[in-house]
């Protein structure tokens, strides 16, 4: 039996909403990079009383990690395993095909599956770990001391003790350095206004977006040692200034410590896969791994401005380049940029995916920009893709594409619009 034209539109229209609908309607958005083997270490503690809907709890972020709409390229799965029976994840360091990045969700010290001691083995490994080039990312209570944690917290660079659950203000979130790839990529922020300096933190006008509800750790200070390059991410006036996030290296590590505090509340830490939290989670992970160059450098006041200097990226080519300043802005997709002295004026930073970034407080003045192409004055343009040290293009988004609902919208419509021409078309044959 024939189809009526009609019927054929009927059932394409169809076809195509049901393939939309159930595709996810919000995704994490990262430039493309090689596969990354990650792995995990976490525990639970529920001081707030959350039910497991609210709490981020082990097994959640290994999850979040693996789901399609993360944005991440993983080789095989990203595994976790608990900070309480730990075996596994030394195994998994020591071996032969150590992960390249690993999560710290643990607020415990690490024990054996038989109950022994393991925490300066895994701190050992830890450090081993930064050394080779794989990258850390601290999430949350992985920067709390606890009793047995103590001498891993100056690998980690920062030590955090007393909590605070707000369920009215919650805990605003500012990007303190605006154009970073971790905090500018796919990030979308609210609103803007001022913040006061305080140690490390600095002070202007910068943009955030506030975490409601959110666990305040109110006492975060940060370790350092000298000769390190630590570039504050994210700050916070909630309760009080002080750093929510950072990126850190020193000499003899060929990978990176990121820090990023914000994660409690598991619907807005986790499950919203579009929304800054998560998509910090994926920036930073990305950003961790070095798998060439090094880095080196001299950190100034506050353990916040000096140089680091690095090449290489991810997998195939990915993030790489040189950080300068209190906002210590890394180039991006093969761009670098060197700065004068800190907070002297307006500076360019590395654009990405076309676009252009400005400096604001915190960059420097006499800095310049390269990316097959150079502006100065405040702006760089880079190309669509550009190539990274190891010599491979790396595409880069400055602002989040047309969601996939965008998309639905847009398809109905010309649909719709298709079919009311061959309706009248019709119509006019019956005339």
């Amino acid at each position: 039996m024939r189809r009526s034209r009609s019927g054929t539109s009927a059932a394409l229209r169809a076809a195509l909403l049901n393939t939309l609908v159930a595709a996810p309607l919000s995704a994490a958005s990262l430039p493309a990079h090689g596969p990354l083997s990650v792995l995990v270490i976490s525990d639970e503690v529920n001081p707030n009383n959350l039910s497991d809907a609210q709490l981020t709890q082990p097994g959640d972020i290994s999850a979040a990690l693996n789901a399609a709409d993360s944005g991440l390229t993983l080789e095989g799965k990203a595994t976790e395993v608990s900070s309480q029976c730990v075996d596994d994840a030394l195994t998994a360091l020591q071996g032969g095909r150590p992960p390249q990045v690993v999560v710290y969700f643990a607020h415990r010290p690490a024990l054996g599956c038989d109950k022994s001691d393991q925490q300066a083995a895994l701190t050992s490994a830890l450090e081993a770990q930064l050394k080779r080039g794989g990258g850390i990312v601290v999430f949350h209570h992985g920067s709390y001391t606890w009793p047995g944690k103590e001498a891993l917290m100056p690998l980690l660079g920062v030590s955090a003790s007393s909590i605070a659950w707000n369920t009215s203000e919650g805990q605003r979130v500012f990007n303190v350095a605006p154009g970073h790839f971790v905090t500018t990529n796919g990030v979308v922020y609210t609103a803007r206004a001022a913040l006061t300096g305080m140690g490390a933190v600095p002070a202007g006008m910068f943009e955030y977006f506030d975490n409601i509800p959110d666990e305040r750790y109110p006492n975060t200070a940060l370790l350092t040692q000298t000769g390190e390059t630590r570039t504050i991410l994210f700050a916070s006036s909630s309760g009080g200034t002080r750093v929510l996030g950072y990126a850190l290296e020193r000499p003899g590590w060929l990978g990176r410590v990121l820090f990023y505090q914000p994660a409690e509340y598991q619907p807005r830490a986790l499950d919203d896969r579009a929304g800054p939290n998560f998509q910090i989670l994926a920036n930073a992970i990305v950003y961790s791994v070095h798998q060439e160059g090094g880095s080196s450098g001299s950190a100034g006041s506050g353990g916040n401005t000096g140089s680091a200097s690095g090449s290489g990226g991810l997998g195939a080519g990915g993030v790489s380049g040189s950080a300068t300043g209190v906002s210590g802005q890394p180039a991006v997709a093969g761009a670098s940029h060197r700065a004068g002295a800190p907070n002297a004026g307006a500076s360019s930073n590395p654009a990405v995916a076309g676009g252009t970034a400005s400096g604001g407080v915190g960059n420097s003045a006499g800095s310049s920009a390269t990316a097959a192409g150079r502006s100065a004055g405040g702006a760089a343009t880079t190309p669509a893709s550009s190539p990274s040290d190891s010599g491979c293009g790396c595409r880069l988004s400055s602002a989040r594409a047309a969601t996939p609902s965008t998309a639905v919208a847009l398809l109905l419509a010309a649909l719709g619009r298709f079919g009311r021409r061959r309706t009248s078309k019709r119509e006019r044959a019956t005339r």
